[in-house]
């Protein structure tokens, strides 16, 4: 019986191993307590992907009132759950070697995996109804984070949902009688699953069980977090830093006090009322031990390589942007971690774990550690290491810094543009001018760094001059950004904004029944709302794809990126995406066999089911056609082949246009 076991719930990444963990069991163990650690949200899209859940799918699908076409084509998807599967886990199997040999090869399997996955759970989700899920997002169907709706659907969760929890608990925690039980809920959209768990835990055992992470408290901090939440659904939630609440918590057990006994940083509930405890001081770098990551399935990620999360930092240096509450769980404080032991983090978890590629999850790496770590760390060459990581621009830094971050390794960085307008990025507090951002792009791109740009339209004061700057600055530097990610402003409880709303002219609206949501709906009295800054998004996304390098990589998720970028310098992976898009968004080296699924038909002697894999269509075809696709599903002709000989295939299992 372990002290605790700590539980990742869906819906995050399954592409890499959360930190949370990690960090949490190395503090702990290194207290001499016992640990167990599950990543849960791999388990869900493993279960997503498994044959039990496409038996369970399924019988939902006879359930459903569909015409028989429609229950037709979704029958044959998630009868293909095999060759899906196969698609999405064929990247592992291409050694590494034979990556960097054969570039053209791996771009493509990672293509296919990713579309594959994409494409099957949209098939899901569309079953499902209840929810959507993708390889990046979870939503529920009703669109709300209202707490009678979220209790009504914890109640009554989907079954494809509650089965999977069900058999977890039951299985996996019952048996193993932990002490405590802590979840990590760090993102919203982990929110129902933490809370179906942890009703499933109440309703099954007796024991404490703890949410930590950033959600819940920022509910709390709202004034919403709900009195009958506790005991149902949790006991406590973690606030902030959960080291050192965590090992009190243990420590009170151990000595049989009571649970709540002195731990800081906590609310529970207490003669019927919720109680909140100070906090304790912010974690400082030297106290923090190299996260531990036995526990998690580090082969069974989505990726063709393992990406280990680590930190350089806790907090945030810069630290003043009107936007952004990411620093919170560390009291809005910050500190460095030294160079030397950056270094030794890494060198541990690369020997003990046989990794070789990292990324830095700071909310941006130190300037001076940048350039620090570029003179102090071993060459790429000798190390094998391949890194990723958030930067801000800064005045401070040259040519060189980016020149020694690439011999160590790094392959691509991501950074808070935000806006190209100075006035904007003055009134949100970023400060960056124009000629600094360009210039840091550009010597980060000579020296062989993909450079991603974060951006977002809306902030309250912008205008359309304000907006068209941004666009312009997109548009017109695609030589030196390698890709961007777009999207609108989102206002945040307790973010700096929030704390003098009136001076930027901003009205929240009523939060109505979105009662537990950490974003609020608002107005602006001047400038670009909501509704305008999405139009700006969207024109800035569909006029990018004209851009062949933007075009060319818009379907890698972040942490494939990174494992391209480490078999291949940028420019050919720009080639190699191009190339992809050459058979009507099928990949041209691939074969039929390789992007579709063929089976009979059983309603008809001479025709076949056709399921384009990559893009979720499915097809009949009989007579000569039928027969023409199964010869040549049959053959290992690859589809430029086929192209050349009967392009009428190809065609009609062509993406289509707006999709490619």
């Amino acid at each position: 019986m372990s002290d605790i076991l700590l539980i990742f719930p869906p819906q995050w990444s399954p592409f890499q191993p959360p930190l949370s963990l990690p960090s949490l069991s190395a503090w702990l163990r290194r207290a001499g307590f016992s640990v167990s650690g599950i990543d849960l949200n791999i388990q869900f899209y493993e279960w997503l992907l498994s044959d039990a859940c496409a038996n369970a799918l399924l019988g939902v699908l006879n359930q459903r009132n569909l015409c028989d076409e429609e229950k037709m084509a979704f029958r044959s998807i998630i009868s293909a759950a095999a060759d899906f599967r196969g698609d999405i886990t064929s990247i592992k199997a291409m050694p590494d070697a034979e990556r960097r040999e054969a570039p053209a090869a791996y771009v493509e399997r990672n293509y296919r995996a990713v579309k594959a996955f994409e494409s099957y759970l949209s098939a899901v989700s569309e079953i499902l109804e209840t929810f959507v899920i993708s390889p990046y997002t979870f939503s529920l169907k009703s669109g709300e984070l209202c707490s009678q709706t979220l209790e009504r659907l914890i109640a009554n969760p989907p079954e494809i949902i509650a089965r999977f929890l069900r058999t977890f608990v039951d299985d996996h925690v019952v048996p193993a009688r932990p002490a405590t039980i802590g979840i990590s809920c760090i993102g919203q959209e982990q929110l129902y699953f933490t809370l179906v768990l942890g009703a499933l835990l109440k309703e099954r055992t007796t024991t404490p069980v703890l949410v930590g992470g950033t959600i819940l408290s920022r509910v709390f901090e709202r004034g919403v977090l709900k009195k009958e939440w506790f005991a149902r659904y949790f006991d406590i939630v973690v606030r902030n830093e959960g080291e050192k609440p965590c090992e009190k918590m243990l420590s009170n057990l151990r000595t049989g006090r009571l649970l709540t006994d002195a731990v800081p940083g906590i609310v529970y509930c207490d003669n019927d009322s919720i109680v909140s405890s100070p906090s304790c001081a912010p974690l400082k770098a030297e106290e923090i031990p190299i996260p531990d990551f036995d526990d998690l399935p580090l082969g069974r990620y989505f990726s063709a390589n393992v990406t280990l999360p680590v930190l350089s930092s806790r907090g945030c240096y810069w630290g003043k942007c009107e936007f952004c509450h990411h620093g919170m769980v560390y009291g809005d404080k910050y500190g460095p971690y030294q160079v030397d032991l950056v270094h030794n983090t890494i060198r541990h978890l690369s020997q003990k774990y046989n990794a070789q590629h990292f990324a830095f999850n700071d909310e941006a790496i130190p300037p001076k550690l940048i350039r620090h770590m570029g003179q102090k760390f071993p060459p790429s060459t000798e190390s094998g290491w391949s890194f990723t990581g958030l930067i801000k621009f800064e005045e401070y830094f040259r040519s060189d810094d980016f020149e020694g971050l690439a011999r160590v390794g790094f392959r691509s960085l991501y950074v808070g543009l935000e806006s190209a307008s100075e006035r904007v990025l003055s009134l949100m507090k970023k400060n960056n001018k124009r000629t600094t951002m360009r210039r840091n792009l550009a010597d980060a791109t000579r020296a062989g760094i993909w450079m991603h740009c974060f951006l977002f339209f809306g902030f309250p004061g912008e205008t359309e001059e304000d907006a068209q700057e941004t666009y312009d600055f997109i548009m017109s530097n695609a030589d030196i950004i390698g890709s961007f990610g777009c999207g609108v402003f989102s206002l945040e409880h307790n973010a700096p904004i929030f704390k003098h709303l009136d001076e930027f002219g901003v009205r929240l609206r009523p939060s109505g029944r979105n009662d537990v949501d950490v974003y609020y709906a608002y107005d602006v009295a001047n400038g670009i709302d909501c509704p305008r800054a999405e139009e700006w998004s969207n024109r800035l996304n569909e006029a990018s794809l004209q851009i062949d390098r933007y075009h060319a990589v818009d379907w890698v998720p972040r942490e494939h990126l990174l494992c391209l970028l480490s078999a291949m310098p940028p420019a050919d992976l720009v080639e190699l995406g191009l190339s992809l898009r050459g058979c009507g968004g099928l990949p041209r080296g691939a074969t039929l066999r390789d992007v579709v699924t063929v089976s009979p038909d059983p309603n008809r002697r001479d025709a076949w089911i056709v399921v384009k894999r990559l893009s979720r269509g499915v097809l009949t075809v009989a007579g000569a056609s039928g027969a023409l696709i199964k010869l040549l599903y049959d053959q290992p002709v690859d589809l430029m082949t086929i192209a050349s000989l009967a392009g009428s295939v190809v065609d009609r299992l062509a993406f289509p246009k707006d999709a490619r």
